[in-house]
C-alpha cells in the first residue's frame, strides 16, 4: 500500500506572532474610532478582521461584514471585490468550500469589470481548488482552465506554472499517473526557465510519485533525490521530510526494507522538530507496515498504536482505518484474537463513517451547486434584459432568440454527451473494482498455498524426526528392557542398575523430544497461545536453573546466574522458560566437566539482552551457519556422549522472534559459546 506525499506550493497570507496580533488589533481599532474618511475605514475594517483571523474568527467575521456595508454604503467597487475575495478565502480556510465559492465568484464578477485580471486569474484558482475539495473535479477543470487563460492574458508564467501542477495533482489523486507526470513537466519547464527552485523541487517530488506509482521506484528515487539535492540548498526541511517518506516507500516496493526503515527514521526526525503531526502519523503508520512485512509484530503494534493516537488527534479518518488494519493483523499473528477482533470492529466503523461523510458531501454539494447555478441564472437574466433594451429592433431580437435555442440546443447535446461519459465512466469504474477484487483473490490463493506448501514441509519434517531421533531411544528402551527379562537372574545386581540407567536416560530423552516436537508443530500451525506479560528475568532463570541443576551436578558444572536485579521483561512466560531451559541444557551438554556456565543480561534501547555463555568446546562455522535450519540436521554428541535432535534451538528461535525480537551465537572452538537473545522490556 503506497503512502507517498505529493509537495505543494501553497500561496501564502500575511499571518503575524499572536502578540503582534493582538497588539496590531489593538492599534487599528483605536485608529478606525478617529477616522472621518469613509474609504479608510473600510481598509482599516479589513485589516483588523484579517488580523482576527487566527485567533477570532467570529471576531472576523464581524469587521468583515461591517467593511462590507460601509463599501456597499459608499459603491467602492474595488474594496468590495477584495472584502468579499477576504470572506472566500475566510470560508475556504475554515472548509466551508460552498460559501468560499459563493464570496469567490461575486468577487471575481466585481474584478472582471475594473479589469483586474490579475484577481480574477488568482481566484479563478482558488474557486477550481474549492470544487476539487468537494470531489467535482469536472467544474475544478474548468475554472482551472479559467485561470490559466487568465494567466497567460497577462503573461503570467508563476501563475501558469502553478495551474500546471495543480492539474498534475488532480489527475495523479486518479491515478492517471501520465497525464499527472505530463502537467508536473510543463510546470517544471516553466520553474526552471524562472530559476524558481521551490517550484523546480515541488516537481521533481511529484514526478518522482508518479514514476514510482508507475511501477519504475527506480526512476522515482532519481528523482526524489533531484529533489532533496535542491531542498538541501535553499533548506527546505519539510521537503526533505516528505522526501525521505517517498524514498522509504519506494524501498517497501522494492523490499528493501532496512533501507526503508532507515529512510523513514530521517523522515520522522524531521517530522518531530517540525511539530508536523499529519507526516509524522504517515511516517509511523510506514514504518509499521514495514515491521508486519518483517514479523516483527510488537514493534509494528507500538509504531500504529503511535500513529493512531496522532491520527485521533488530527482527526483524519483514513488513515486511523489503516492503522487498526496493521493493528488487527499483527495481534491476529501474534494469535491474540480478541484484540485482532476489537481493532476490526474499529476499522468498520471508522469506514462507515468515511462513507457517510462522503455522502454528506455529495448532498451538501448538490445544494451548493443548485444554489449557485441560481445565482447565475439570475445574473445571466439581468444582464440579458439589459442587453435587450440596448436593442432597437425586432430582427436583433429574434436573433437573440435564435442564439438562446441554438445555445440550449448545444447545452442538450453537452448534457447528452456527459451522461455517455458518465456511463461509461462508472462501468470502467466497476470494472477496475472486478480487476482488483480478482487480483485480491488471487494474492489471498498464492498466501493459502504457500502456506499449504509449508504445512506440508512441516509435516515432512516432522515424520523424519519422529523416524530417525524418536526412534533410538525407544530402541535402546526395547534392547536393554529385554536383556533384562532373558538374564534378570544371572545379571548381578550392579549391571541390572546400570540398564536401568540407561532405560530411564532414553525414556527422558524421548519425552523431551516428544515434548519439543508437540511444541513445535502447535507454533508451526498456529495454535500455541501467546500471553505476554510482566516477568522478574532474574527469578525467572533462577527457576529453569533449579530444574536442570541434577543435570549440571552429574558434570560437576557451575552456574552462574549474573543477570541484573530489578528487570522486567515483557514476555509469555512459558515461551521464555522454554528458550532459557533449552539454551542452558544445551550449554551443560556441550560444557566439559567441572566447566562454568554464566547467564548474564544488558539493557539496550528498549530491549534487554540476554546471553547463556559457556566455557565449552565451541561450535564450527558451518554448524553455525545450520544451527536454525530444519531442514538441516545439525545436533552433535555431547561432551558426555549426550544425544539431541537439534530441535530445541529451532524452538527457541521461533518463540524469540514471535517477541518481535532476534537470537544469535558467538562461538570459538574449544573456547566457547554465547548465545544471546533480547526480550522487549516491560513498560512499568
Amino acid at each position: 500500500m503506497n503512502r507517498k506525499l505529493l509537495a505543494l506550493i501553497f500561496i501564502g497570507f500575511s499571518t503575524y506572532i499572536l502578540s503582534q496580533e493582538i497588539t496590531t488589533i489593538t492599534d487599528l481599532k483605536k485608529e478606525l474610532q478617529n477616522e472621518v474618511v469613509d474609504t479608510t475605514k473600510v481598509s482599516l475594517n479589513l485589516m483588523i478582521a484579517d488580523s482576527y483571523l487566527k485567533i477570532n474568527k467570529d471576531s472576523a467575521f464581524f469587521y468583515f461584514n461591517k467593511g462590507l456595508g460601509l463599501a456597499n454604503k459608499i459603491d467602492s467597487k474595488r474594496q468590495i471585490a477584495q472584502l468579499l475575495y477576504k470572506i472566500g478565502v475566510a470560508y475556504e480556510n475554515q472548509s466551508n468550500f460552498e460559501k468560499a465559492i459563493k464570496y469567490y465568484l461575486e468577487a471575481v464578477s466585481i474584478f472582471d469589470t475594473l479589469n483586474n485580471t490579475a484577481k480574477v486569474a488568482g481566484i479563478y484558482s482558488y474557486v477550481a481548488y474549492s470544487y476539487s475539495q468537494l470531489y467535482i473535479e469536472d467544474k475544478a477543470i474548468e475554472y482551472y482552465l479559467k485561470s490559466l487563460q487568465a494567466h497567460k492574458d497577462i503573461g503570467d508564467e508563476l501563475g501558469i506554472a502553478m495551474i500546471y501542477l495543480s492539474f498534475g495533482e488532480l489527475f495523479y489523486s486518479k491515478e492517471n499517473f501520465i497525464q499527472a507526470k505530463k502537467y508536473f513537466k510543463d510546470a517544471l519547464s516553466i520553474y526552471i526557465k524562472l530559476d524558481d527552485k521551490n517550484g523546480i523541487s515541488v516537481c521533481y517530488t511529484n514526478l518522482g510519485n508518479g514514476t514510482a506509482d508507475s511501477g519504475d521506484n527506480e526512476a522515482g528515487l532519481a528523482y526524489y533525490n533531484k529533489s532533496i539535492i535542491i531542498q538541501e540548498k535553499i533548506n527546505d526541511q519539510f521537503g526533505i521530510g516528505i522526501n525521505y517518506n517517498n524514498i522509504g516507500d519506494c524501498n517497501i516496493q522494492l523490499k528493501k526494507y532496512d533501507v526503508a526503515l532507515d529512510y523513514f527514521s530521517k523522515s520522522l526526525s524531521i517530522a518531530e522538530k517540525l511539530n508536523e503531526k499529519s507526516l509524522v502519523s504517515i511516517v509511523l503508520l510506514n514504518i509499521s507496515d514495514v515491521k508486519i512485512k518483517l514479523k516483527q509484530y510488537f514493534k509494528a503494534i507500538q509504531y500504529a498504536e503511535k500513529s493512531l493516537k496522532i491520527t485521533e488527534e488530527i482527526g483524519d479518518l483514513e488513515n486511523q482505518a489503516e492503522n487498526l488494519i496493521i493493528l488487527a493483523a499483527a495481534h491476529e499473528s501474534l494469535g491474540i484474537i480478541s484484540k485482532s477482533n476489537d481493532y476490526n470492529k474499529k476499522y468498520i466503523v471508522i469506514k462507515d463513517s468515511l462513507t457517510t461523510i462522503d455522502k454528506t458531501n455529495k448532498v451538501k454539494l448538490f445544494q451548493a451547486l443548485n444554489n449557485l447555478e441560481k445565482s447565475h441564472h439570475t445574473i445571466n437574466d439581468l444582464s440579458s434584459k439589459h442587453e435587450i433594451t440596448r436593442l432597437k429592433y425586432e430582427d436583433n431580437r429574434k436573433f437573440i432568440y435564435f442564439l438562446i435555442g441554438a445555445v440550449l440546443l448545444f447545452g442538450f447535446f453537452v448534457v447528452l454527451l456527459i451522461l455517455q461519459q458518465t456511463a461509461k465512466k462508472k462501468a470502467y469504474n466497476l470494472l477496475e473494482y472486478k480487476n482488483h477484487q480478482i487480483n485480491k483473490m488471487n494474492e489471498k490463493i498464492q498466501i493459502q498455498r504457500d502456506g499449504l506448501k509449508q504445512l506440508n514441509k512441516t509435516k515432512d519434517i516432522f515424520f523424519s524426526i519422529i523416524a530417525h531421533d524418536l526412534r533410538n531411544p525407544f530402541n535402546s528402551i526395547e534392547g536393554f528392557t529385554e536383556l533384562l527379562i532373558e538374564n534378570v537372574h544371572e545379571y548381578s545386581e550392579e549391571k541390572r542398575l546400570k540398564f536401568l540407567k540407561i532405560i530411564k536416560g532414553s525414556s527422558s530423552k524421548a519425552s523431551i523430544l516428544l515434548d519439543n516436537l508437540l511444541i513445535w508443530a502447535n507454533s508451526q500451525s498456529g495454535n500455541l497461545d501467546f500471553n505476554p506479560q510482566k516477568i522478574d528475568l532474574k527469578q525467572e532463570v533462577s527457576d529453569v536453573i533449579s530444574l536442570l541443576e541434577i543435570q549440571a551436578v552429574n558434570k560437576d558444572i557451575k552456574i552462574l546466574n549474573n543477570v541484573v536485579h530489578n528487570v522486567f521483561v515483557d514476555a509469555d512466560q512459558n515461551m521464555l522458560a522454554a528458550v532459557l531451559r533449552n539454551l542452558i541444557s544445551n550449554a551443560i551438554k556441550f560444557t566439559n566437566l567441572k566447566g562454568e556456565i554464566q547467564i548474564l543480561s544488558a539493557i539496550t534501547n528498549d530491549f534487554v539482552e540476554i546471553s547463556v555463555k559457556d566455557n565449552g568446546i565451541g561450535i564450527s562455522q558451518f554448524d553455525i551457519d545450520n544451527l536454525f535450519s530444519i531442514e538441516v540436521k545439525s545436533s552433535n554428541v555431547g561432551t558426555a556422549n549426550e544425544q539431541g535432535s537439534g530441535l530445541g534451538l529451532i524452538l527457541c528461535k521461533d518463540f524469540v522472534e514471535k517477541h518481535g525480537c532476534k537470537l544469535w551465537v558467538e562461538s570459538l572452538i574449544n573456547v566457547g559459546s554465547e548465545f544471546k537473545f533480547t526480550m522487549p522490556i516491560a513498560v512499568n
